[in-house]
């Protein structure tokens, strides 16, 4: 059986069940189920450690929303993907924000995570 998912996982899902999950509302999401809003540094690393653990387990995978390609999924797992991430988390390509960043790293969940998410107890 699929190892159970908590409430930030499952409410990740519902929100990439018709698209991507942006890296920024996964922080959002986390920060909604804390009632408060902590440090972005703090945000930042918690959300990597949700969607980094979502890729291990092959729920998910991460990449980047990129014009006019659309979304480009990263093919590095394991320490390298955390490597990566951490990396572009920390430095957005040229002439981009901070915020517009955390906006275009995102989450695709994969067919494994939806079932996942359907053998969940109600």
């Amino acid at each position: 059986m699929a190892e159970p998912l908590n409430a930030i996982e499952l409410e990740i899902f519902d929100f990439g069940e018709d698209d991507w999950v942006h890296f920024m509302t996964i922080m959002g999401i986390i920060e909604e189920a804390h009632g408060v809003v902590p440090p972005k540094d703090e945000s930042v690393a918690e959300a990597l450690t949700v969607v980094l653990s979502l890729c291990a387990r092959g729920y998910a995978r991460l990449g980047r929303y990129t014009n006019p390609t659309s979304f480009v999924p990263w093919p590095e797992t394991g320490d390298a993907l955390r490597d990566r991430l951490e990396r572009e988390v920390k430095n957005p390509p040229p002439g981009e924000s901070h915020e517009s960043n955390l906006m275009y790293i995102m989450l695709d969940i994969l067919p494994a995570g939806f079932e996942a998410r359907g053998l969940q107890p109600m």
